[in-house]
């Protein structure tokens, strides 16, 4: 019976519409992230009714070559996107919210290898951390990785 009434206060004062720690949002997953060791912040903005990422800050041992040129996208196999800076472009696109903390049915983009992945997203409890999984197939044949939201 005490164990009862804790969990449906647990409830009520922790998961009650306004309380927000059980409540999200599609929208919760929209800012800007720290990738894997500070490299880049990629930006993940609305684009329609899905969600999209671009790469809006390098850091600056990958934002330039040795002769102080833009980092390109020189992996790219499509010969007019390897000419163009990664700085700016678009890393992942086509994720629907589906429900809780997950986003999915996305692909994200490796420049360093040039390759495209199927992913997922899902945002830690806290909305400070993002784990991104990029994969072939199915969820299982991936990796992840773990985005820091910028300003936490």
């Amino acid at each position: 019976m005490k164990r009862s009434i804790f969990v449906l206060l647990f409830i009520a004062v922790f998961c009650l519409p306004g309380a927000g720690l059980c409540e999200i949002s599609a929208d919760d997953i929209l800012g800007q992230w720290y990738t894997k060791d500070n490299e880049a912040v990629v930006e993940i903005y609305k684009d329609g009714e899905t969600y999209a990422g671009k790469i809006v800050w390098l850091a600056e041992s990958v934002a330039t070559d040795e002769n102080g040129a833009p980092v390109l996208d020189a992996n790219n196999p499509d010969p007019d996107k390897a000419r163009q800076p990664v700085l700016g472009m678009t890393l992942a696109h086509g994720f629907s919210h589906v429900g809780g903390r997950d986003w999915e049915n996305g692909h994200i983009y490796d420049p360093d290898n040039g390759k495209t992945y199927k992913c997922l997203m899902k945002l830690k409890k806290g909305g400070k951390k993002l784990k991104v999984r990029g994969f072939i197939g199915v969820s299982l044949l991936g990796r992840n990785e773990y985005w820091t939201r910028k300003g936490q």
